[in-house]
């Protein structure tokens, strides 16, 4: 082969990896390949400089700092030494050769491997820049994409409040949301007391953070608060220009960038609009009796009928039962499908809870995926075989998702945990012992296995 073909053949092999490549890694394996055609190669590695953190980063995993040591110091060394405007450096096994953007230098490509000197001199320097070009390229499409999935986040954090009212269910969506867009930086969730200067974690179960009570107790309306230079970033959740909550993002190790921060200041805009929105449907809803999604009773309204349902079943020496029941693994419904086909499980679901039962048998939403139902009239068999036959025409509904497309995935099934109680009058003080001791059978049910009905012990 000469020259000229040999030249021309790894350009053209190189455009072909750099159309191809869609991130970091199948930049980094289109590459190994390639040099492993004219060389023998032990390591190529790619590491960009972050002017955040002021420091050198893979950049296949960028969310790693390289800790002190022989590999960074290395690095930190060969990228001052390219600031003199040398072409590469080679050192026993390993050559070294710069990236640019815009004629500056922004990183360091190490190369590990045995090539011929004269196949070195003539190929290296017509790809330092292909190399920095494509670097470049990908950085900006990873930009690009950021602000795609930006804008995505913005819009479903909007959308939460055309279904869910609930705080306890739309505050966790939210941070599932935020921390899916931010995924190097673990997502807290807080809101503030009530005439308190005290914050308590909504989500999730539990915050790393040592000290955050008193970092949270610095807000003060609108105004960010970054700590160790971005490690740890406190974002106001704010209404009528007082703050409500937070939004904490923290990485021991790394710090968010200018646009990550942006970005966050962003999403907290629009999130505590919608947290006053959910709290302004809360109280117009506390009057009303139905649940917006599914139809069903409200939780308020569930209550209510308890409260009728028990005092007739006491008064008229009448059975009553009461069924509590929620969606199995629901969490990775949403996760895997996105919110919209959650609300049409949910939907779904209420449906064929409804067609199952008598016309005044009482069923209501209790809250997010959870479902109570009253049973009037009817004994704790009859109950427990109620439940089971819910169970198992909730288990053959097929799900049609088709309008959501959702590559691959047509329909998609559910099950159901329940937990079934009888109303007893002489061990039961309260009506709402009736669905509490429900609730404990609805555990025992989810932690036996679910997809299973339990009659409370």
């Amino acid at each position: 082969m000469s020259e000229y073909d040999f030249l021309y053949k790894i350009m053209y092999e190189m455009t072909t990896v750099f159309e191809s490549s869609t991130n970091p890694n199948d930049l980094i394996l289109g590459l190994k390949q390639i040099f492993r055609s004219f060389c023998v190669l032990d390591e190529f590695t790619i590491y960009t400089y972050d002017p955040v953190s002021k420091t050198m980063k893979n950049f296949a995993k960028p969310w790693e700092i390289i800790p002190n040591g022989k590999i960074a110091d290395e690095i930190n060394e060969k990228f001052a030494e390219f600031s003199k405007q040398q072409n590469f450096i080679k050192k026993d096994k390993n050559i070294f050769f710069p990236l640019y953007k815009q004629g500056k230098i922004t990183g360091v490509v190490k190369l590990e491997c045995v090539i011929e000197e004269e196949i070195l001199n003539k190929i290296l320097p017509l790809l330092i820049r292909q190399i920095s070009l494509a670097v470049v390229h990908l950085q900006y499409f990873e930009g690009v994409k950021n602000n795609a999935k930006f804008y995505e986040t913005v819009r479903n954090i909007m959308k939460i409040t055309e279904t869910q009212y609930d705080l306890n269910y739309v505050l966790p969506i939210m941070g599932e949301m935020i921390d899916g867009f931010i995924r190097e930086h673990l997502i807290y969730i807080f809101m503030k007391k009530s005439g308190k200067n005290e914050y308590r974690l909504i989500w999730p179960n539990k915050c790393l953070i040592k000290d955050i009570d008193k970092h949270l107790k610095e807000i003060k309306e609108r105004k960010s608060i970054i700590e160790d230079n971005g490690k740890m970033c406190i974002f106001p959740l704010t209404e009528n220009k007082k703050p409500i909550g937070a939004i904490v993002a923290y990485n021991p190790t790394d710090n968010l960038n200018k646009g990550e921060i942006e970005y966050l200041e962003q999403l907290s805009i629009q999130a505590s609009t919608t947290v006053s929105k959910a709290k302004e449907y809360m109280t117009i809803l506390q009057n009303a009796t139905l649940d917006a999604l599914t139809g069903l009773n409200n939780r308020h309204m569930f209550h209510q009928r308890l409260k009728e349902a028990t005092s007739n079943a006491k008064r008229q020496k009448t059975e009553l039962c009461c069924i509590m029941t929620d969606i199995d693994f629901f969490k990775k419904v949403n996760d895997t499908y996105g919110h919209a086909v959650g609300d049409l499980v949910l939907k779904t679901v209420a449906k064929t809870i409804k067609k199952g039962l008598r016309e005044y048998d009482i069923p209501s939403r209790y809250g997010g995926e959870e479902f109570a139902i009253l049973l009037p009239n009817t004994t704790l068999d009859e109950a427990s075989m109620v439940a089971e036959r819910l169970r198992k025409q909730v288990e053959k509904k097929k799900i049609n998702i088709e309008d959501y497309n959702i590559d691959g995935v047509s329909e998609i099934s559910v099950s159901i945990s329940l937990g079934v109680s009888r109303y007893d009058e002489k061990t039961m003080k309260d009506s709402e012992d009736l669905y509490k001791k429900a609730d404990t059978g609805l555990y025992q049910a989810k932690e036996s296995g679910r997809n299973r009905a339990v009659v409370a012990n």
